[in-house]
């Protein structure tokens, strides 16, 4: 049986290589593997891939990079956004190209990227269907979760799929293929599954890329108001040690430096966690870990950043999001600004400088004012550390998205593409464009006089 898995193309205004990798597509195919399946795999947001233009092969900081892009026509909704389409990834020809050399495959799964950013997709499945008519194709990932009802009625898959893999995913490959993958069992979940980045060796049998990404934990035990983790995950997994650390053995082995992990809460065990970052500081690995989904900083107290800092955590990510008592209450109380204090004060003994640590502050959440994020901004100042601006963006089955007007609400659902940041901020009657390039020149100011 042969199995194509494919990660489309991103359509937005930006896209950078923060380290990306379709994690989920990767355990699949490990997963497919394990059931006999030949695996044919083309990442349309590899960089190195061996036909991507030598300039978007560049190397920034820990491995992180830009990616090749070509401007496309914006839709109807996005015309007043004064900014550039683009698709980013592969160029096109270089993948219709590649397509010419696949065998004709039994499944085809495309997995996808935010809500709206699914033209990339779109396009991507067209092309996918066209060239095999007969083959069953199969979508998942984000947008397809997110908007199951979209895209079962506008993506032209054949089927969609929602959440996280079970048994019942298993169930439907076997079925549209014959195949007989063995079911997951309790010992052998889907969180164990590692992925399988052999799909990404050169001709030489080399792993040419500067990172991987992992997670050691699975899910979140907080209920964020912006969050959409919870339509991914029921509960909180925290990985087999031994596991674990055999996958960190293996990524030695590639020559890899930079590993960022997409945990939603990897502090949240603080026995379990401080016990694996002793075992990886005992290994002596040499890794830089990364964290772009930002830290819980009520888990930091001073053993675990002395342990984060002799493991190898650098550029570190810290979660405030408001410094506004009522908002930081309304939003889930995770955090408070004491906790918060406390957290970067014990990461600057534990020997982070302040250009090691950035502070993600959000903007845009329904009812925030921009007063409120000047707020923000001041109170992250007093630290002398890095602020890192995220832009609320609107997602179907969360609480803040519920708190919309109902006309708006009814706007998004109905449109996908109208829950990217840079819509929202046309729509949203407390925090617009204007406001949203001013906060961003004062926060660039500041980041640019920390040292």
């Amino acid at each position: 049986m042969r199995a194509l898995l494919v990660n489309p193309w991103i359509t937005d205004f930006k896209c950078h290589d923060f380290w990306i990798k379709p994690f989920g597509l990767l355990k699949i195919a490990t997963l497919l593997k394990s059931g006999g399946f030949e695996i044919d795999f083309m990442d349309c947001l590899n960089r190195f891939d061996k036909d991507m233009p030598e300039e978007y092969k560049k190397i920034k900081e820990y491995g992180k990079g830009d990616f090749y892009f070509e401007e496309i026509e914006k839709p109807e909704c996005y015309k007043k956004i004064s900014r550039k389409y683009k698709r980013y990834g592969l160029p096109k020809e270089v993948f219709l190209k590649k397509l010419e050399q696949i065998k004709k495959p039994d499944i085809i799964l495309v997995t996808s990227n935010m809500s709206y950013t699914y033209e990339g997709t779109f396009e991507m499945i067209k092309i996918l269907k066209e060239k095999f008519l007969l083959t069953p194709l199969i979508l998942g990932g984000i947008y397809a979760t997110i908007c199951y009802s979209h895209s079962k009625e506008k993506s032209g898959a054949d089927l969609i799929w929602q959440g996280n893999v079970n048994n019942n995913f298993i169930r439907l490959i076997n079925n549209a293929t014959g195949s007989k993958i063995e079911y997951l069992s309790e010992e052998n979940n889907f969180n164990e599954i590692l992925p399988d980045y052999s799909l990404y060796f050169d001709e030489n049998g080399k792993y040419n890329i500067p990172y991987v990404v992992t997670k050691f934990t699975n899910g979140c035990p907080f209920s964020c108001t912006y969050c959409a983790i919870k339509l991914f995950s029921d509960g909180y997994y925290k990985r087999d040690k031994k596991s674990i650390l055999k996958e960190l053995d293996i990524y030695k082995s590639f020559g890899v430096k930079n590993i960022a992990f997409y945990d939603d809460a990897l502090l949240y065990r603080t026995v379990f966690i401080k016990d694996l970052l002793k075992d990886i500081i005992k290994n002596r690995y040499e890794f830089n870990f990364h964290t772009p989904n930002g830290l819980h900083a009520a888990y930091i107290d001073e053993e675990i950043a002395g342990l984060l800092k002799n493991a190898g955590f650098v550029d570190l990510r810290v979660s405030l999001e408001s410094s506004d008592f009522e908002i930081q209450k309304a939003t889930g109380g995770k955090i408070t600004n004491d906790i918060f204090k406390n957290a970067i004060n014990n990461l600057k003994k534990a020997g982070f400088k302040n250009s090691d640590i950035g502070v993600y502050i959000l903007a845009g959440l329904p009812g925030q004012t921009f007063e409120s994020i000047l707020k923000d901004i001041e109170f992250v100042k007093q630290f002398k550390v890095k602020i890192k601006l995220a832009n609320y963006s609107p997602i179907p089955g969360t609480a803040d998205y519920l708190r919309l007007k109902n006309n708006i609400m009814a706007e998004l659902k109905a449109e996908p593409l109208k829950q990217n940041e840079f819509y929202f901020l046309t729509i949203n009657p407390d925090y617009d464009w204007q406001m949203n390039e001013e906060v961003k020149k004062i926060i660039n100011e500041y980041n640019n006089s920390i040292d």
